[in-house]
């Protein structure tokens, strides 16, 4: 019987960079020494089959009849009645509220807190006020995770958090999954592509932080210069309507493709030629690792874990964050260019393989459940 049961805590069981990490965590670690439990705080979202199909409780910490009490009184029984040994949080909304229902049972259940991303003022609305919450809320798990070194850096030099309390774990994909060259003809013909038809690409929230404003600015000159060139925009966000507005002022509406929600994202990354990712902020983005994975050069501002993952003109192009002219020089210079873009292209993918394979990732989690077990 597993001796580990371990509780994951999200805002909401959905399709998301943190979902398809803790999916990962779950199908590499197995159910030998683990019970696996995934929470949202405020629904199941769209992931509760997958999870259940790996053998996952799902909760909806939201749905009054799980429990008495209210949302705190809810989780704090739910971790009693499965005698849940780690609570593993994945948000700030998260890690507040799992921190109350472990109030005074410390000794008998462990804080664990991935931290996806250091959120920045000008992220998002009432950016200051998120991110001084945000800082609050690292203070207050046993042990937080960073997705990526240069983040781990950052929170141990906050004062009063000892580096001891971090460790820094890559987030990682299962490689081969994302690798489907076949489906680019049928891909494109979905979309009335010609083969020869230059794509970029983006994909993930259409949100404020994502900066693709940058994107849209940058492919003006880039469809000046190639006329049958498309942009296809993956997912969706609260940003959209007005990015929409932008490409219509713009005069590229036409050439713009949104696709909206898709979980086809190896089939889509197979139709493109060039992959973009101009945020203002990021953790470790799994977006530019599926594309480098697929085998597509990738274009990404210099900023979070990227340099991590991309050795600039060696395994990708890092331009600098906030600049559309940066941008689209980057996206010009590698259609002009296909020989300089397919050798990207393969050390991109080479890089990706050998150094964020999942079982990396999956293997350092497991030895921090096991140090965090092994308190109690």
């Amino acid at each position: 019987m597993p001796d580990i049961a371990i509780l994951h805590l999200m805002n909401a069981v959905g399709d998301s960079s943190i979902g398809r990490i803790i999916q990962r965590l779950v199908r590499y670690s197995g159910d030998q020494e683990y019970s696996w439990h995934v929470g949202g705080l405020r629904g199941p979202g769209n992931m509760g089959l997958d999870f259940s199909g790996l053998g996952t409780q799902v909760v909806d910490f939201s749905d009054q009849t799980i429990g008495s009490g209210n949302l705190i009184g809810r989780i704090r029984e739910y971790i009693a009645n499965h005698q849940v040994k780690i609570v593993h949080t994945h948000s700030p909304l998260a890690i507040l509220k799992a921190a109350r229902a472990l109030a005074g049972a410390r000794y008998t259940t462990m804080h664990l807190a991935t931290v996806h991303l250091l959120y920045a003022p000008g992220d998002r609305r009432w950016g200051l006020l998120y991110a001084l919450l945000h800082r609050f809320t690292l203070y207050l798990p046993d042990h937080l995770v960073a997705v990526s070194q240069k983040m781990g850096r950052q929170i141990a030099a906050y004062p009063g958090i000892k580096a001891s309390r971090v460790t820094a774990i890559q987030n990682a994909i299962d490689c081969e999954s994302y690798y489907l060259p076949g489906q680019r003809d049928d891909c494109r013909s979905e979309f009335g592509l010609a083969p020869d038809s230059p794509l970029i690409g983006y994909m993930g929230r259409i949100e404020k932080m994502k900066r693709l404003d940058l994107l849209l600015h940058a492919f003006v000159p880039v469809l000046a210069r190639h006329p049958q060139a498309r942009l296809m925009i993956i997912g969706e966000g609260k940003s959209k309507p007005e990015l929409e507005a932008i490409a219509e002022r713009l005069g590229i509406s036409h050439a713009v493709i949104w696709t909206g929600f898709r979980q086809d994202i190896a089939r889509l990354l197979a139709a493109m030629d060039v992959y973009v990712q101009p945020s203002a902020n990021e953790g470790l983005s799994l977006s530019i690792l599926e594309a480098m994975a697929a085998g597509k050069p990738v274009i990404a501002t210099d900023v979070g874990g990227a340099h991590e993952v991309i050795t600039d003109q060696q395994t990708g192009i890092l331009v600098r964050s906030g600049s559309s002219s940066a941008i689209g020089a980057a996206i010009m210079e590698l259609l002009d260019h296909p020989q300089k873009r397919s050798a990207l292209a393969q050390a991109g993918r080479n890089r990706v393989v050998q150094q964020f394979g999942v079982q990396q990732m999956v293997d350092a989690y497991q030895r921090v459940y096991h140090e965090l077990a092994s308190r109690l």
